[in-house]
């Protein structure tokens, strides 16, 4: 079956492309990926496999190595481990690499940054005045992200979410600026915290 070639391609031609028409087309997608031709073929790329992977998952044993190859390079070995028994399925979770560690790691959801708070209790305060004067941030959950500003010190942001898109958060962010709150649209990433509600 040759058709996960000729999509593939597509995607990549597609990633590739610089005419004013395509980052139009799909200005929404691009504003959460960095602007050079390795993030949008890697961004296209993995939304083509996770399509794959989930509805057309036999189409992806055509290009099994690579995704090995692929899979390996990311995490920073040479090869995956060889596998054994007799299929691919045979492999457990003993024959993969460790997990990389995420704890710091910028997340690929959206966010609002809306303030910053020296303590943990304002910040907590904070939340509830804001979820009270602005309906627009009910149903979304509050982080908090350590940030150090020279010659200022340390901060926790606070930030709300998560959003699926850039556009997204960035809409969310022009109803609260047209009413004088700060909002800046940034990745999801910091610890959650407990709202006022749990009692936490």
């Amino acid at each position: 079956m040759r058709i996960l070639p000729a999509i593939l391609l597509a995607a990549i031609v597609s990633a590739c492309a610089t005419t004013g028409g395509t980052r139009d087309r799909d200005a929404s997608v691009e504003a959460a990926v960095a602007d050079s031709q390795p993030a949008r073929l890697a961004d296209a790329t993995a939304r083509e496999l996770a399509h794959l992977a989930r509805f057309e998952p036999e189409t992806l044993d055509q290009v099994y190595p690579e995704l090995r190859a692929l899979a390996a390079a990311l995490v920073g070995l040479e090869s995956l481990p060889a596998e054994e028994g007799p299929g691919r399925g045979a492999a457990g979770p003993q024959d993969l690499p460790p997990a990389p560690e995420f704890d710091d790691a910028q997340s690929v959801m959206h966010a609002v940054h809306l303030a910053s708070y020296r303590r943990e209790a304002m910040a907590l305060r904070g939340w509830a005045e804001l979820q009270a004067l602005y309906p627009v941030l009910a149903g979304l959950d509050a982080r908090l992200e350590h940030a150090h500003i020279p010659e200022q010190g340390d901060f926790l942001r606070l930030k709300a979410g998560p959003f699926d898109s850039g556009a997204a958060a960035l809409e969310v962010c022009t109803a609260l600026r047209s009413s004088g709150q700060y909002c800046q649209a940034t990745d999801y990433s910091g610890r959650p915290f407990a709202s006022p509600e749990s009692g936490g």
